[in-house]
């Protein structure tokens, strides 16, 4: 994906019962803008193998797609439950998520992404992403 260099910060905030746990990561990655639609490229390094993500955002909702040692593809429209598969290696899992908020900033040299969504399992994982780009 040609586009402009960035480095894309993301923080997770998940909350499972009385369980909290916080994540702050930061990969380089690629954004490209394209009108109505920008997307966002990085590659994660996990245990199992690197997983090749892309996010894309635009008319209110966004996309995460993910590739490699696990595969998934999850939408997120606020106020609306999707239902998302996520392949893994030990198999197949159908991951209802409900969104209940997304905004997006887009300021001079960096863009700030906040994701506020549960995943519906049966005790539900409450998480909040904060998604900051730097250009």
């Amino acid at each position: 994906m040609t586009g402009i260099k960035c480095e894309v910060k993301v923080v997770s905030r998940q909350k499972m019962g009385n369980e909290r746990e916080v994540t702050e990561e930061v990969y380089q990655g690629t954004y490209l803008d394209r009108g109505d639609k920008k997307y966002l490229s990085y590659k994660r390094h996990t245990e199992d193998g690197d997983i090749d993500c892309l996010l894309s955002y635009g008319a209110g909702k966004m996309t995460l797609s993910q590739q490699g040692a696990m595969k998934s593809k999850l939408e997120f429209v606020p106020g609306k439950k999707t239902e998302n598969m996520y392949q893994t290696p030990i198999g197949n899992m159908m991951v209802p998520v409900f969104t209940r908020g997304l905004s997006v900033h887009d300021k001079k040299d960096t863009i700030e992404i906040m994701l506020d969504y549960d995943i519906a399992t049966g005790d539900a994982i409450q998480t909040l992403m904060e998604i900051t780009v730097t250009i």
